[in-house]
């Protein structure tokens, strides 16, 4: 009987044998392979079984089955998308790792070379290797026309004639968003590249982003498309900034990063909304200034948005007309170096004043840590803020002590604002000498001065609706004290006030241990009394 069953087993598995062999034949005669894609697996089972067929052949038989029944093997998804939607997740990936996707399959072999957006940057590999990567890829891209084109490697002199070619092909490509971001070995010692005359007459590119390079135009400037400007780490001439923005009929944003030696800044094109300069030096590479002009003088009359931002080293930023304005951000800080600590806190108080006096008309301001602090200066020293008509501020704090004479100050300034915004935020880096001059001059007690300045606000925040804290619980310890002080003293004198939210720091929403204490400082803040019946405080809390 156990042999009759295991014949017949035998017999079963044979006759599957039979015709698997059978296929198999088929298939090594067949023209057409892609067709029989399942067979290969059934021909390696039965050779298996073979082997193994003394053994445990019901169990095997069992699998064989079971593999017959299997799903077939279709083409992935990605691939089956059109060429369209294919380029445009290419588009998002730095070229090289685009041309990666060419290993994958046949179908990808040459999708990368239709990409309308070329992403190059060296990531400090070898020179020659970077500039031989890029050739090859240009000679094998063929994408006719550009979206976007970015360089990004170490610069030297002996490749302008490389880097040349390489901003023609991309500008015969119609390329709309072009960015140079040159990088120097050393800093202090370096020649810029020229940017070629022909990209000052394009007619397609909207967007140029240039770091390290010289800016020269000699002839006509048209640049009938662009849109955005911006220019990094170069030495600027009044008369080429002037004359590449007034051959830019269709310019809306222009930003200065880390420029230097320029002096005047004189923009009167009618279609410029928003102006951005972030940091500027005046050093040499002996660390001395070559420029006898200590101020930056801005004209730009139809501009409605205004950034400084970063640090003026040796250089004062002075606003002689922006009348159109609407929003002006004041998030700097400046370094006078081998002065005096007092007289450097009596310039800091000057430019800061005056820059608060050319924009008493723009409805939304953002008063950074440093002007707040120099503020704070200004006000135990009796020195006003000038009266302000902003409806819209955002004030950045650390919510230290020194910082309520600066709220206090700017407070009293701003008697039509409807919507304040406190930013709380505890790094002061670069603020030494303010910190040093105010702790040494003007050690008293800072809750006094404070709270003898509430009988000016009762006439003062009658308009105050909206108050909104960002980034409390952010060193929480140390600010307690400060920020119970201002939001009480703001619902007592905000008599029209209708909420106040607070947003606890995204560094704290994890830290359990901190959760008593934020609802500790909640709970009492609920109980102070408002002299607005609507005010309402809200803490979102997740």
């Amino acid at each position: 009987m156990e042999e009759e069953s295991h014949g017949s087993n035998y017999g079963e598995t044979e006759t599957s044998s039979s015709a698997s062999t059978s296929s198999e034949d088929s298939i090594l005669n067949s023209s057409d392979h892609s067709t029989h894609a399942s067979r290969p697996a059934e021909r390696i089972t039965i050779y298996e079984e073979k082997e193994e067929e003394g053994e445990d052949s019901d169990c095997y038989v069992v699998c064989c089955k079971r593999r017959k029944h299997a799903p077939p093997i279709t083409q992935d998804r990605i691939s089956a998308l059109p060429n369209s939607i294919l380029l445009n997740i290419l588009s998002s990936l730095p070229t090289k790792d685009a041309i990666k996707t060419g290993v994958l399959s046949k179908r990808w072999s040459y999708v990368w070379t239709s990409v309308p957006s070329l992403s190059f940057s060296d990531d400090y590999e070898d020179t020659d290797h970077f500039t031989t990567a890029v050739d090859n890829t240009l000679l094998l891209h063929k994408a006719p026309k550009l979206t976007k084109f970015y360089l990004r490697f170490n610069y030297k002199p002996d490749l302008k004639p490389r880097l040349d070619l390489w901003v023609r092909l991309a500008t015969n490509a119609m390329v709309e968003q072009l960015s140079l971001r040159l990088t120097y070995a050393h800093v202090f010692n370096f020649e810029t590249y020229l940017l070629p005359q022909h990209l000052y007459t394009n007619q397609f590119v909207s967007e140029l982003d240039f770091s390290f390079c010289n800016i020269k135009p000699i002839g006509v400037v048209h640049l009938s498309s662009l849109k955005r400007l911006c220019i990094g780490y170069t030495a600027l001439c009044g008369d080429d900034i002037r004359k590449v923005v007034m051959g830019s009929p269709r310019l809306e944003y222009l930003e200065l990063n880390n420029c230097c030696r320029l002096n005047r800044l004189d923009i009167v094109s009618e279609s410029l909304k928003k102006l951005v300069i972030n940091n500027h030096f005046m050093l040499t590479a002996a660390g001395k200034t070559d420029d006898p002009v200590f101020e930056l003088e801005i004209v730009a009359p139809k501009i409605e948005s205004l950034e400084i931002l970063g640090t003026f080293c040796m250089k004062k930023c002075r606003i002689k007309d922006v009348s159109s304005l609407v929003k002006a951000k004041l998030d700097f800080s400046m370094a006078v170096l081998k002065v005096e600590e007092e007289s450097a806190c009596n310039e800091y108080q000057e430019s800061v004043r005056e820059l608060l006096e050319s924009l008493h008309h723009v409805k939304e301001l953002f008063v950074g840590k440093w002007c707040l602090m120099v503020l704070s200066l200004m006000s135990v020293k009796h020195v006003p803020s000038p009266l302000l008509k902003c409806k819209y501020v955002t004030v950045k704090t650390s919510m230290k002590k020194w910082d309520l004479p600066g709220i206090a100050s700017l407070l009293q300034s701003l008697p039509y604002v409807e919507t304040l915004v406190i930013d709380i935020s505890h790094h002061n880096l670069g603020f030494k000498i303010l910190e040093r001059h105010y702790l040494s001059y003007y050690n008293y007690d800072d809750v006094s001065h404070w709270k003898s300045k509430e009988i000016y606000f009762k006439f003062l925040l009658l308009c105050l609706k909206t108050v909104k804290i960002f980034g409390f619980g952010e060193n929480l310890v140390n600010i307690k004290e400060v920020f119970v002080l201002v939001v009480q003293f703001l619902l007592k004198n905000a008599n029209v006030m209708e909420k106040m939210i607070i947003t606890k720091s995204r560094v704290m929403q994890n830290q359990r241990c901190m959760l008593h204490a934020f609802l500790q400082v909640a709970q009492k803040l609920l109980s102070f009394p408002r002299s607005s019946p609507h005010a309402v405080i809200m803490f979102p809390y997740q």
